[in-house]
């Protein structure tokens, strides 16, 4: 059975092994304890602003990747995981295209792994392009820009596979890379 992760387990955790500054504790604490809502994060904002500690949004950010990076570990996002994940996203108030412009090497690395889990077997199936659009839909990302951020993967293994093709003599087998190269291509429109 596939292990699904919870905001309090993650950050919980998150927590005892990391250090953090005092203003990513509270926010994670509020997490932690299960009162995480848009009232409860607004009234720890006001009250750190008022101390003089305002939140970036590059830290509500850090803080959503940390859960979604621990989450696609197992290569897939659960119907809990992606609520909790639409939780967090619902309230820190992140729109779409904030993850591209101000996280993209963090994005481009959470999805990079999980693309090349996926081309492990050069194949890429019904489930595996569901976890794809679960993680365009996670990081607000376009179409546009999910591909451009897996194409180099796609190309790498397509590359991988014609080399393969030329030293083959096997019938079978070529028919069989000749269709991992025509559904990668078709995945994520490599041109030829």
């Amino acid at each position: 059975m596939t292990k699904i992760y919870s905001l309090a387990e993650v950050f919980r955790q998150y927590l005892d092994s990391e250090a953090v500054s005092d203003q990513i504790r509270a926010i994670s604490g509020l997490i932690v304890s299960g009162r995480l809502s848009r009232e409860s994060f607004d009234g720890l904002a006001r009250a750190m602003e008022k101390s003089g500690t305002r939140i970036l949004k590059e830290t509500l950010l850090d803080l959503t990747l940390v859960f979604a990076q621990k989450c696609v570990e197992n290569h897939e996002l659960a119907e809990g995981e992606k609520t909790d994940l639409d939780t967090l996203i619902t309230t820190f108030r992140i729109r779409e295209g904030e993850f591209y412009q101000l996280r993209r090497d963090a994005v481009q690395q959470v999805i990079s792994s999980q693309v090349r889990w996926i081309l492990r077997n050069w194949h890429v199936t019904e489930d595996e392009e569901v976890l794809q659009r679960d993680l365009q839909r996670l990081f607000g990302l376009g179409y546009d820009q999910y591909v451009k951020l897996v194409r180099p993967l796609a190309k790498e293994c397509i590359e991988e596979l014609e080399s393969k093709r030329l030293i083959t003599q096997n019938r079978e087998e070529l028919a069989s890379i000749d269709s991992f190269i025509q559904n990668l291509r078709g995945v994520f429109l490599v041109a030829r």
